[in-house]
């Protein structure tokens, strides 16, 4: 047996009710009673917290509120020791405040795992859609470990809010770097890799992803540029993958990150 999934989730205090509702139904909707939905409320209280507690049946609702909110990486990092200490559970989820799961993911991707013994941290492909919930586009992931580790120098090959790990991946030591920005679970694919943890994707799309019209707006720049590009070089040298075509593409991505946010985004869409 795998164990209970805990799944967590960190929101600002901030993000509107009615999204953070739809996360945790959604994804409660396939998991089972014995399952744990850990919040992390950064800077702020819940006005109601009897419903979110409604939302998450049949897993149980964990919730922890915060004063100040330290980033995401830090929240992470927080629910982490809480739930490591559970030794029921064996396996750890993510989930954003303002997303969807559709419908089974929890299911499917407790199923693969139990199936997939070899495998320790598991993703799957995404629908994106803009803040009204329209269709934007499938955002595909390579599926297999090789073609994993082989993308790290381009790009993050996980759908971060659609991972689902086995606690050993933690119990080992990994942990999300509160020291970079936007990229703390790219950093974290990075040291699993170097560990010997097995990748996997499922083809499927198990989430929709929220890309809201700020969304290039707030990944472009001189700091955003600089830290894609760390976390680039960090991955050729610690895996050993420098090569003249990664090297370029990383230089092209940088350089991507300081383009005007419309032509980032035509440049996104033909891409993917």
């Amino acid at each position: 047996m795998s164990g209970a999934i805990a799944t967590l989730l960190c929101m600002r205090g901030d993000t509107p009710t009615a999204l953070a509702l739809r996360a945790i139904r959604s994804t409660a909707a396939s998991l089972a009673p014995g399952d744990l939905l850990v919040l992390r409320v950064d800077g702020g209280t819940l006005d109601d917290p009897g419903r979110f507690r409604a939302a998450a049946a049949p897993a149980r609702l964990v919730l922890r509120e915060a004063a100040e909110g330290r980033g995401l990486a830090h929240g992470l990092n927080q629910l982490l020791e809480e739930v490591l200490r559970d030794p029921a559970i064996g396996l750890i989820a993510r989930m954003d405040a303002d997303d969807e799961s559709l419908p089974g993911r929890m299911e499917r991707q407790r199923r693969f795992l139990a199936e997939h013994p070899e495998v320790d941290i598991l993703g799957t492909a995404c629908h994106e859609v803009d803040e009204h919930g329209a269709y934007l586009q499938l955002k595909c992931m390579p599926l297999g470990h090789r073609a994993i580790v082989a993308a790290l120098p381009r790009s993050n090959p996980l759908n971060h809010p659609t991972v689902m790990l086995r606690r050993r991946v933690f119990d080992s030591g990994l942990r999300y770097r509160e020291d970079v920005k936007r990229t703390e679970d790219y950093h974290l694919w990075i040291s699993a890799a170097g560990a010997g943890f097995v990748f996997a994707n499922l083809p499927e799309p198990l989430l929709n992803f929220q890309r809201d019209s700020g969304f290039f707006r707030r990944r472009g720049g001189w700091q955003q540029a600089w830290a894609d590009l760390h976390v680039r070089l960090r991955a050729m040298r610690e895996l050993a993958l420098f090569s003249a075509p990664n090297l370029a593409w990383a230089a092209a991505a940088f350089g991507l990150r300081l383009l005007p946010a419309a032509l980032q985004k035509w440049l996104y869409r033909q891409l993917r």
